[in-house]
């Protein structure tokens, strides 16, 4: 009879191994009608039967056959994937601990544990057996990459992409590793290393549009728009309906100086969705509104119908945001105002942020680069000549000033760059709040100083090698405005200035898509004001004025070429005539205002507050305050 019994089994297992189920199955129940406690005999047909997706006969067969040999770790392993597609996810991670305890070097075992913890909320626990699993297989691919993404779940970004990179080396074909990759980079601010593994990625799934979508997000953000442009063309061809891809596409074409094509793009997302949010905020800034026009009411609608359900609050200030717009241009200030509020209400309670930490911080700035301290260390930084920061207020003329000076042949519009911060955050090692970083200026070395600006010099130099000047068009450098003196001497700034008041209403009528947590509040955005403004009076004190100049937004809209020959003799360039037809310059514009400088310069924003005086008291009490 045992003879009998062992060779159904290994005819069992022959079929087993052949897939043939049915088969096994059958005769698995043969040789266990002859021999019920046949552990190996349970725990085949266990593995059957979950092969058939009778998960819980599977569970029951396997927690027998280990009944009878609890110290069978291959069972428990088994057990644990059982468990795990049944849901369990507790249990099973008892039965691979209990294998490993068995088994202590199966990497399999860790790897499964890993995945498990992590679908349970453990990420930390789901590290560790991951990197217990590599240790013990170096080679296995999935587990490097399994290893990535709980790392990528703590935010541990380094180590995910050093995990995802080692899984890549292993498995060049790893689609998976090359999407979560490119995340990781961006996440890190690092988009240029992205573009090798999503260049990849599109290889590999040459039909998935999110592939090609994740390609055009990494060139957006090297401002490559032209080549952001084809791979969003690419992605809503194979994906006619990624509403959020013809939005980018229209952002891209925007940004681009392709605004009928941009409104194309734009007018397809919202046949695809004619409740997207982000699809009407790039729209408001296509058009300007008449009273009446159909769009008001359809964006009205679709703000009621989300504050009925409870929509993302993000979603609803996206729409309050765009009806404060289309009222702006018709020139209903109550029903521009009454949206703004709302929009801002909205945005700020999303927001953490104090006008006291801003305050501090400038002062502290102001305070530790003092003129003593300005006069120790000049002209020690690196002698480079050419970079041309471009500063102020957000929404103070700065876009305009950029398009401007890039329209000349000698200059190149980098816009708004984050080199400077980064390599100042760079050099101190290690994360500081702002108000710790203005007290680290105070202990800056010569050496420092000449690191920096090499390291500063020699990115954005990489941008336009063949260009005199490179301007840097980050608004909220003017915190670091004596940094640039320091640190690159021979460097320009170029401080734009509005109308307080006329800044200030701009800015509250703009979502801007990342930063500038001042500006949902009046009364913060009259707080930050004051402290930029006492800061950039510092600055024009101590700062030469060979190196620093002030240009007024009003005055560039009263003398259009007096001004910009100003600035050009400022940059220590010849005349260009093409700096006078800057809307004709075709450059990528990747700020709020992209549809500005596309027009010809013109005075419908100057005085501006003054339709919108008696909502404003917050902000005028905060500037009309002495000292």
């Amino acid at each position: 009879m045992a003879g009998k019994v062992t060779r159904l089994f290994a005819l069992a297992f022959e079929r087993h191994q052949a897939g043939d189920l049915e088969a096994a199955d059958r005769l698995y129940q043969q040789g266990l009608a002859i021999e019920p406690d046949h552990a190996d005999g349970l725990h085949l047909l266990g593995l059957a039967r979950a092969q058939e997706g009778r998960l819980d006969e599977a569970a029951r067969l396997i927690a027998r056959s280990l009944a009878l040999r609890p110290d069978f770790a291959l069972g428990h392993f088994n057990l644990g994937n059982v468990l795990r597609r049944m849901g369990d996810g507790e249990a099973a991670v008892a039965a691979y601990r209990r294998a490993i305890g068995l088994h202590p070097d199966n990497p399999r075992a860790l790897v499964n544990l890993g995945v498990t913890l992590r679908g349970l909320g453990r990420p930390d626990e789901a590290v560790e057996a991951y990197r217990r699993a590599v240790a013990l297989e170096p080679g296995d691919a999935e587990a490097h990459y399994n290893l990535g993404v709980a790392l990528q779940g703590l935010d541990r970004d380094e180590g995910a992409v050093a995990a995802y990179r080692r899984a890549l080396d292993l498995n060049p074909g790893h689609a998976d590793a090359c999407a979560n990759l490119t995340t990781a980079l961006r996440s890190l601010g690092r988009p240029a290393e992205a573009v090798e593994f999503c260049r990849r990625r599109t290889e590999l799934e040459p039909e998935a549009a999110d592939a090609r979508i994740a390609l055009a997000a990494v060139l957006h953000d090297l401002g490559r728009v032209d080549e952001a442009i084809a791979a969003y063309e690419s992605a809503v061809t194979l994906d006619p309906g990624a509403v959020d891809a013809w939005v980018s596409l229209g952002v891209a074409r925007q940004e681009a100086g392709r605004g009928p094509h941009s409104a194309e793009a734009i007018d397809r997302a919202l046949a695809t969705d004619p409740s997207s949010p982000a699809a009407w905020s790039v729209r408001v800034g296509l058009k300007t509104f008449a009273p009446g026009d159909p769009d008001i009411g359809a964006v009205r609608d679709l703000l009621a119908d989300l504050d009925a359900r409870g929509g993302a609050p993000d979603a609803r200030a996206g729409l309050e945001f765009a009806l404060g717009k289309m009222f702006m241009d018709t020139g209903d200030a109550e029903a521009a105002f009454t949206h703004l509020s709302a929009a801002n209400r909205l945005k700020r309670a999303t927001l953490t942020y104090d006008a006291r930490d801003d305050q501090i911080q400038f002062r502290e700035i102001a305070r530790v680069l003092n003129a003593d301290r300005l006069a120790a260390l000049a002209g020690l930084g690196d002698p480079s000549d050419r970079p041309v920061f471009i500063v102020g207020m957000p929404r103070s003329g700065t876009t305009l000033v950029e398009q401007i000076l890039a329209s000349h042949a000698n200059v190149h519009g980098a816009g708004e760059l984050t080199t400077l911060e980064d390599v100042f955050i760079g050099h101190l090692g290690t994360p500081l709040a702002p108000i710790a970083r203005a007290r680290r200026l105070a202990a800056l070395t010569p050496g420092d100083l000449a690191k920096i600006g090499a390291a500063y010099a020699g990115k954005v130099a990489a941008l336009a090698p063949g260009s005199a000047r490179i301007t840097d068009k980050m608004p909220a450098n003017f915190r670091l405005a004596g940094l640039i003196r320091l640190a690159l001497p021979n460097a320009r700034i170029v401080h734009c200035r509005r109308d307080p008041l006329d800044t200030c209403l701009s800015c509250y009528a703009s979502n801007f898509s990342r930063g500038q947590p001042f500006a949902y509040d009046l009364r913060e955005l009259g707080l930050y004001y004051r402290a930029y403004d006492d800061l950039m009076a510092h600055w024009r004190e101590h700062l030469p004025p060979d190196r620093f100049l002030e240009v007024r937004y009003e005055d560039v809209v009263d003398d259009l070429e007096g001004q910009t020959r100003r600035l050009i003799a400022f940059c220590g360039l010849d005349w260009d005539d093409a700096c006078l037809a800057f809307h004709q310059t075709r450059r990528p514009v990747r700020t709020a205002s992209v549809n500005q400088v596309r027009q010809p310069i013109y005075r419908a924003s100057v005085g501006r507050w003054k339709l919108y005086e008696r909502h404003l008291g917050p902000l005028l009490d905060v500037l009309a305050q002495p000292g």
